[in-house]
């Protein structure tokens, strides 16, 4: 018992079933009540017209014709008269002497016991020298009110039995299912992500709430298996990506040691170069994390594209000309979109970088352009380079990923993850398409977050 008292599922059943209980004992109270009152009119009804009739004999045919109808009246089962003088001297009827009351109400009438049998009576003033008591037999009434007072008492104890042996089922049940998830998920315990739960509805167990339930914890199963994938995957890549400049920087270290001349600017340079690239990817492995992780929280204020599209173009202008390409702007007039425009900024960089690097054709045009969509907002980057295969789009947005399995290029390979993380960020979603040719980069914005 004490076992099911920690259940909230028997608690629930308990404080339901009481407040049943409370309910049906108001209405089978009412009930009562009500069947009580009505007996005790009829009973009293039956009082009154027996009264009438022996007051019209008194006023219609005199004192001796109603002792007359007393005495045989009184011989019958159930009635109980009794007809006296002022002074309570006995006349008629088949009470000798003037019972003891039980109990007198405001009404007048009176209650009192013909040995084990309850009798019920009015007492009335035919004339000022002759008085008459009438009264019944109640005991079929009490015996009618005792039957259904025990009925009440059975049917509420046998709902109080159902209730708690319902509740005891139902929380079992529940215990049952809970113990059934916490087996399945053992595995788990040992680091296979790959369990899933089977749906409630299918082995007839449970309903929606476990449906629900189960569908929750499978998709919280499915995220994790795949944050530890890209974990290990990370792990495994980003040793591969620090080992080649980590080597490069060491040894070009060891030669400023060795040469000692003019020539050690030109290599110190060059170990700059490989330590900004450690911290650009340190920087953006961190931001990626943080936006993945839900840490990080969104600052969202009014952004308008046009400037921001115009700076970059302004910053980058000089560097695409250098490789004999061009950007392009198209559109952003008067858009605008609730984000923290840092992060897109960061993601458009991202973009146009990604373009410089993986599609720097001479002569090609690179276009940076929004326009609105619906409710939102699409931000697209569109080149004219080599493009990604549609069935390595959803690859490319993977931490890490590069295309050419050498891992030989330059670049950490976060910059499409981070910008499809920063898009998640403000409620939208990054999508690749061909261009044909090249690679058509769109962030689906909410105008508002």
């Amino acid at each position: 018992m004490r076992t099911l008292l920690r259940l909230a599922g028997f608690r629930a059943a308990l404080a339901y079933t009481t407040l049943l209980l409370v309910a049906m004992a108001l209405v089978l109270g009412l009930l009562y009540a009500r069947l009580a009152d009505n007996l005790q009119a009829s009973q009293d009804n039956l009082i009154w017209r027996e009264a009438a009739s022996l007051s019209l004999i008194h006023q219609r045919d005199g004192m001796r014709a109603l002792a007359q109808t007393i005495e045989t009246m009184g011989r019958g089962q159930g009635s109980y008269l009794r007809l006296s003088d002022g002074l309570g001297a006995f006349i008629a009827g088949n009470l000798k002497t003037f019972p003891v009351p039980e109990a007198t109400d405001a009404e007048g009438w009176l209650r009192f016991r013909d040995g084990e049998v309850p009798v019920r009576a009015r007492l009335l003033q035919l004339d000022e020298n002759l008085v008459l008591l009438v009264g019944h037999d109640v005991a079929d009434g009490a015996a009618l009110l005792a039957r259904f007072r025990q009925a009440f008492a059975l049917a509420l104890i046998a709902m109080l039995f159902i209730g708690l042996g319902g509740g005891a089922f139902l929380a079992r049940r529940g215990l049952k299912r809970v113990h059934d998830i916490g087996a399945a998920l053992q595995p788990v315990m040992q680091g296979d992500l790959s369990v899933r739960l089977k749906n409630a509805q299918n082995d007839g167990q449970g309903g929606a709430e476990w449906q629900a339930l189960e569908a929750q914890i499978n998709a919280m199963l499915a995220r994790l298996e795949k944050l530890m994938h890209a974990t290990r995957q990370v792990s495994d890549n980003l040793a591969h990506d620090l080992r080649a400049p980590l080597t490069r920087l060491r040894a070009r270290l060891e030669a400023l040691l060795v040469k000692g001349d003019g020539g050690a600017d030109n290599e110190i340079g060059a170990a700059l170069e490989d330590v900004d690239g450690l911290l650009r990817s340190f920087n953006a492995l961190l931001t990626l994390s943080r936006l993945e992780s839900g840490v990080a929280t969104l600052q969202a204020w009014p952004v308008e594209l046009a400037p921001l599209m115009a700076e970059l173009h302004d910053l980058f202008a000089p560097v695409f000309e250098n490789k004999k390409m061009t950007l392009r702007i198209e559109g952003g007039d008067d858009l605008q979109l609730k984000g923290d425009a840092a992060l897109l900024g960061q993601a458009l960089v991202n973009l146009i970088e990604n373009a410089l690097a993986n599609a720097a054709v001479a002569g090609s045009e690179v276009v940076l352009a929004a326009q609105k969509n619906g409710a939102g907002v699409v931000v697209s980057l569109a080149d004219s380079g080599g493009g990604i295969a549609p069935q390595d789009h959803e690859k490319a947005l993977q931490r890490f990923a590069r295309l050419d399995e050498s891992r030989v290029g330059d670049g950490n390979g976060l910059g499409l993850s981070l910008v499809a993380a920063i898009c998640a960020h403000h409620g939208g979603t990054l999508v690749l398409a061909d261009n044909q040719p090249g690679l058509r980069a769109e962030m689906h914005l909410p105008a508002t977050v």
